[in-house]
């Protein structure tokens, strides 16, 4: 029997630190935080490249806790809250924190992570130095913009260069035949975001998806599970 997909929990910047704490207690297989680093070098669970108007790059962790509306966890933190729990997903959101988001992954995780990540040199680096690490190549991320679009509509080359065990798909350009290429090619597919219910149900009922990303996470595993 073709095996359900899993799904993953991604943690929104606006539900803080109880949102990541639901997530990881949510039963999703997988817990999605954002990885971004500070001007003085920590890593920390932040979507946007900004707070408060003001380049989180150029802010130490301590100012940054102060401008933001809300607690901002270190990524070893949030790794804790979720090992155990769940498996890591692992978003990275620029370039530069590459080796020591692996290598605290592996220490919480073992090899139950995967990072996903639009930057072809970043998963280079990764599978260089941590060939053990599952990733994913992020497609979709600039869906419309006119330099994008050929490599979003044809990714394979891409996911090649990159050494993916996987991809991540942007849920509309699955549904335009970009799924079917990844899975004629053998990559299994991350499907992110979905949150409408019809969507939901039309992803979890295919075989070529891996794992559904969502912010609702109870609402997918009771129509996966029911």
């Amino acid at each position: 029997m073709q095996p359900k997909p899993a799904v993953s929990a991604h943690r929104r910047d606006e539900a803080g630190l109880d949102g990541l704490r639901e997530a990881a207690e949510s039963g999703a297989e997988y817990v999605e935080i954002d990885i971004r680093r500070t001007g003085d070098g920590r890593l920390v669970v932040h979507h946007d490249a900004t707070v408060g108007g003001l380049p989180l790059k150029r802010l130490t962790y301590a100012r940054l806790q102060e401008v933001s509306p809300r607690p901002v966890p270190l990524v070893e933190d949030a790794m804790e809250i979720i090992a155990g729990k769940a498996r890591g997903h692992l978003d990275l959101k620029e370039r530069g924190c590459e080796h020591e988001t692996v290598a605290l992954a592996l220490e919480a995780f073992g090899p139950q992570f995967v990072v996903t990540t639009g930057e072809v040199p970043s998963l280079v680096e990764i599978k260089t130095r941590f060939p053990q690490a599952m990733t994913a190549l992020s497609v979709g991320r600039n869906l419309w913009e006119r330099g994008a679009a050929a490599n979003n509509f044809a990714p394979l080359p891409l996911i090649r260069r990159a050494g993916a065990d996987m991809v991540a798909l942007n849920h509309r350009l699955a549904r335009v035949g970009v799924l079917r290429q990844c899975a004629r090619a053998g990559f299994p597919a991350m499907i992110w975001t979905v949150n409408a219910e019809p969507v939901m149900r039309r992803f979890l009922g295919d075989p070529r998806v891996a794992v559904l990303v969502t912010d609702h996470p109870a609402k997918a595993l009771a129509l996966r599970d029911g």
